[in-house]
Formats: C-alpha cells, structure tokens, sequence
C-alpha cells in the first residue's frame, strides 16, 4: 500500500534538512511512498526543497513571536488562512501522516492534520523546547527529541529520543572518513558559519581570532559563510589579518565545506552541530545572541559536553584566550576526530510506519 505522508518546514536550512533526511529515509525504505512538503514563500524551502526533487505546497504563515500587537494579528490572520489551505492539500493527497519540523507553515499544518484526524508527529531538534513546538505537541501523537533532557515531563508513549535527522550524504561522508587514513598535518583547513541567515558576530570577529590561532604557529586558511551579510568588509578584515580566506553568502555543496575542513567555527544550532559531530570535526561554538529565548546556549554547551568541543557566549568571547584553546584542541586531537554516525531519520521512519499500523 502507497504511504501518503506530508512533511511541514520553512524558513532556515535547520528546519528543512533534517525534514529532507527523513523524506530521503522513507523513500529508501518504502520507495512508493508519496511525500508532500508544505511549506510558506518567505523561506529556503522554496529553493531547497524543490532541488531535491520533491513536491512543495505553500501556505500563508507569518512569525507570531516577538511581533508587536499589529503583527500578531497579521500573524493569526496568516494561521487561519494556512490551516485552510493546508486542509484543502491535505485532503486533495489523502495524507495519513503530517510530521512538522518547526517554521511558519508547521503549526497550520499541524493545527490542519488534527482537525482531519491525522496521524501528527513532531521533532524538535533543540535542547530547550521551542514554544511553538512544545505547544504543538499536545496535538501530536509522537514528539521526537535531539536529547533526552528536552522529552521531560512527556509520557514515555509519546516521547522518543531520535538525535536529529542528517542527510545522508553527511552520513556517507562520517562513513568515507572513519575508513580513510587521517589528513596529514600542514595547512588547517578553517570552516567559519553562522548557519543559512549568518552570524553577524562571528563575521565582524572570526578574522581577528584565527590571526591571533595563526600567531600561536598554527598555519590556516579558512572558508567563511557569511549569510545575507555584505562580502566586502568581511574580505576586508580578512586581508587586514593577513588570513587567508574565502568569503561567500551561502555554500550549497555543504557536503564539500565539511570534508575540506580541519576546524570548524560556528554558530549553536542545533542541526549544524549534528553535522559537524558526526562528521568528527573539532569545533567552536558561538551560539546566536539573537536566537530566539537564547535557545542556542543550550545547544552549545550539550553539544561541546558530548563532544569535548569548545564554547562561548558572544558577551564572553576573549580572542586571545580562544586562539590558545584552539591551538591547543588541534595540537591535542589533530584535526580530524573519529566521527560517529547515527541514524535518526531511519529511527523517524520505522517509528512512523509503527503509528500507522497500530492505527
């Protein structure tokens, strides 16, 4: 029998990858599957989801936190309109099962698939639980959790611990590494990201902390992904520093950033993070002090605790002190780590199928 499973996400690659590695996951298991994304206009999905080659449906959705009284209601406006529309698809794909990975189009979809008495799943990706999502799943029959410490106070019947879906060219990629004899030392290779939207304190700091790493003896290059922040200053400060790097928006080919890199400095989502653990990279985190209720701070300590990486708080982050840790990280474990692979999506997937047999 055909699965008809409909997945909602927007906004920033942290929300769509993970949703694209567990649509990838069903195909490979049940390769009949019928897979609907829905989606809102204003994010990356409109880009990424389709270059996948799978099916995206847009509703209205608009961001309800933080906005002032007038965009509240634009806001609630935009829900309503989303639930109808996302009821109209659906019904029209005869879906079984809605699983919503965070955005502006999650929560009417989600609000859509209870209303038609859906099968709903949710994963939330962060330690500390979204408001969105922690309201979103009293109405799922599952929430799947990146950490355990997130799922208390949920029943054991309806929390499960997955870790957080990575596509599987990462994976492939974690696999290639741990099979292949580690990087003779010379250059550190430098991978500097604040994620799809940029970090603007890790692009107006990074180039005077790894010229003071480059003054430890340590001798790099480094690839910056600056966001939607102007290039020009960025290569500017770069020049000053005497680092040599290379500066760009936004790196499709992420896959590639990951296997070239020695070291990686970062912002704290979640997702990121997933990645650059399981492909064994020493890192930085600097967690976004503009993420919404600071949730990023907590992704950063859990992550760098597991992985004995390095952390710091934008209002805490003395160069000179980070430039001896990271020399001393490199010197310690080299520039490659042995990653581990985990199988999250695989785990979404049987779980999902366990929920529509059990009816």
């Amino acid at each position: 029998m055909q699965r008809r499973v409909a997945i909602a996400c927007g906004g920033t690659a942290g929300h769509i990858h993970p949703a694209l590695a567990v649509a990838d996951a069903y195909r490979e298991a049940h390769p009949d599957t019928d897979i609907l994304f829905i989606g809102t206009p204003v994010g990356l999905e409109s880009t990424l989801v389709p270059a996948r080659a799978y099916r995206l449906e847009m509703i209205p959705g608009q961001p309800l936190a933080g906005e002032p009284f007038s965009g509240k209601l634009r806001a609630i406006g935009s829900l309503i309109a989303g639930i109808a529309a996302a009821r109209r698809l659906l019904v029209e794909n005869r879906t079984e099962i809605v699983i919503g990975f965070g955005g502006y189009a999650t929560a009417g979809t989600i609000l859509a698939a209870r209303s038609l008495g859906l099968k709903i799943a949710v994963h939330e990706a962060n330690v500390e639980f979204g408001m969105t999502n922690r309201w979103l799943a009293r109405l799922a029959g599952r929430v799947y959790f990146a950490f355990g410490r997130t799922a208390a106070g949920l029943s054991e019947q309806r929390a499960l611990v997955t870790g957080n879906p990575v596509r599987r060219e990462i994976v492939r990629l974690a696999e290639s590494i741990r099979q292949r004899p580690a990087r003779a030392h010379g250059t550190t290779r430098f991978f500097v990201t604040g994620g799809s939207g940029g970090s603007n304190f890790l692009n107006r700091e990074t180039p005077a902390l790894l010229r003071k790493v480059a003054a430890c003896g340590i001798k790099l290059e480094a690839l910056h992904q600056a966001g939607g922040f102007p290039l020009a200053p960025i290569r500017a400060a770069y020049d000053r520093c005497g680092v040599c790097a290379s500066v760009t928006d936004y790196i499709k080919d992420i896959v590639s950033a990951y296997d070239w890199a020695d070291f990686v400095v970062t912002c704290a989502g979640s997702q990121t993070l997933s990645e650059i653990a399981i492909c064994g990279l020493p890192f930085l985190a600097v967690p976004l002090s503009s993420a919404a209720a600071g949730h990023q701070v907590a992704n950063a300590a859990a992550f760098a605790e597991a992985c004995g990486a390095l952390w710091v708080p934008e209002n805490a982050c003395d160069t000179s002190r980070l430039a001896r840790e990271i020399a001393a990280t490199l010197e310690r474990t080299g520039p490659r780590r042995m990653p581990t692979a985990i199988d999250a999506a695989g785990k979404i997937v049987a779980d999902c199928e366990r929920m529509l047999r059990n009816g």
